[in-house]
């Protein structure tokens, strides 16, 4: 079990052990910008569940001061018909979550992390695992619900509470996420919402051959192509897109392929797929308009604070979003719509203000990766003073 003493970190660093249900280097997440952003003396070890592919990292990796490795942490809806049969039942979870306690072990004493590390927790899937590790401190990442994706399953809620329950604060993404979790649960809660490279997204780039090449005015989407696009909503773009283009970049999803290859076929559509998130922002300053297209009657879709619109601000764009309980409506550069005619109207809007990407860019300040890295770091370090 994970109790048996480990050899301290040479160097007096602080030690945070992520236990992580993303990976570190798939989509980049609030995760990989705040945790990247640690200070000099703090080691994060992050620890992800299996991809199933051969990129996973079995042997530990770098990138700066983060290590990130593979356990074979239990996993809801693989691509596994046998796995997911052994996890349906409860004594195949129990012998999963054992040997992902036993791997996690043999890991930290492998990278010599120290004997009660800070922990901070996102997977649900390890409340035994957990219980068990000797740390100083448990933080929870509320980033997204863990009840949002269509693979959860029945049996995860105990887990949640389980989990949760170890918590001696938790941080929380958004202001609809705070007031849900207040009122459930009796852990300090701390907002820490989402942010912007705003260097990145700032300094000035070449316009993409691809959109280039596209008739303008040019109305895009940049993120992943999940279950929570709205259909209607793209449509009712495309219809009022004066000629231009409704641009989709991004990974798609099984759950939105059909439906994504069905809006391609449609005049005045372009979906180039991924890109590297280097090129994002030459992507999103290429636009005229950034789009969060989601459905808004979505219970999880009310809770996010998705990065996306600071990050189309930051580039000098005007954001047509789903409403966004901790930001305040800015029209012409913020707007919210929920319907097919007020995205329609919104457009509109956005399409007839005189651009002013200083401005819009301005508006982004607030939200600087940097920034709430930082606060991250303080609300531990007092929490650790405090212990």
């Amino acid at each position: 079990m994970l109790t048996e003493p480990t050899p301290r970190s040479s160097d007096g660093s602080r030690d945070l052990v992520v236990l992580s249900e993303v990976r570190w280097g798939y989509f980049r997440t609030r995760k990989q910008f705040l945790l990247s952003r640690f200070p000099k003396d703090w080691r994060v070890f992050f620890a992800q569940p299996p991809g199933g592919g051969a990129d996973d990292p079995w042997t530990p990796r770098h990138e700066g001061r983060v290590t990130y490795f593979t356990v074979p942490f239990l996993k809801p809806g693989t691509q596994s018909g046998a796995y997911n049969a052994l996890a349906g039942t409860a004594a195949g979870r129990t012998a999963i979550e054992l040997g992902a306690e036993l791997y996690l072990g043999h890991m930290l004493r492998r990278l010599r992390v120290a004997e009660s590390p800070i922990v901070m927790a996102s997977n649900i899937y390890a409340p035994g695992l957990l219980s068990r590790l000797r740390k100083k401190l448990v933080l929870y990442d509320f980033n997204d619900s863990p009840f949002q994706f269509s693979v959860t399953p029945p049996w995860a809620r105990p887990y949640w509470h389980r989990t949760i329950g170890q918590a001696d604060a938790v941080f929380v993404v958004s202001e609809y996420y705070r007031r849900q979790l207040a009122g459930e649960i009796d852990r300090p809660l701390i907002l820490l919402g989402n942010g912007v490279e705003r260097a990145q997204f700032m300094e000035p780039r070449a316009l993409p051959e691809d959109l280039a090449a596209l008739p303008r005015p040019l109305i895009g989407y940049v993120g992943l192509l999940s279950h929570f696009l709205d259909f209607e909503i793209l449509e009712a773009l495309r219809r009022n897109r004066r000629g231009g283009t409704v641009v989709l970049i991004g990974p798609g999803t099984a759950a939105t392929d059909a439906q994504v290859e069905g809006f391609r076929r449609r005049e005045g559509v372009a979906v180039l797929g991924q890109r590297p998130y280097a090129d994002v922002p030459a992507y999103m300053q290429g636009l005229d308009v950034g789009v969060i297209p989601f459905r808004a009657a979505d219970p999880f879709v009310q809770g996010i604070n998705p990065n996306k619109v600071y990050q189309y601000l930051a580039a000098g764009l005007p954001v047509i979003t789903t409403p966004v309980l901790d930001l305040q409506e800015r029209s012409p550069d913020l707007l919210f719509a929920t319907t097919t005619d007020e995205v329609s109207r919104a457009l509109a809007v956005a399409l007839d203000a005189p651009a002013d990407r200083a401005r819009r860019c301005a508006m982004s300040a607030p939200h600087d990766w940097d920034a709430l890295a930082a606060r991250m770091v303080n609300e531990i370090e007092a929490r650790l003073r405090a212990a």
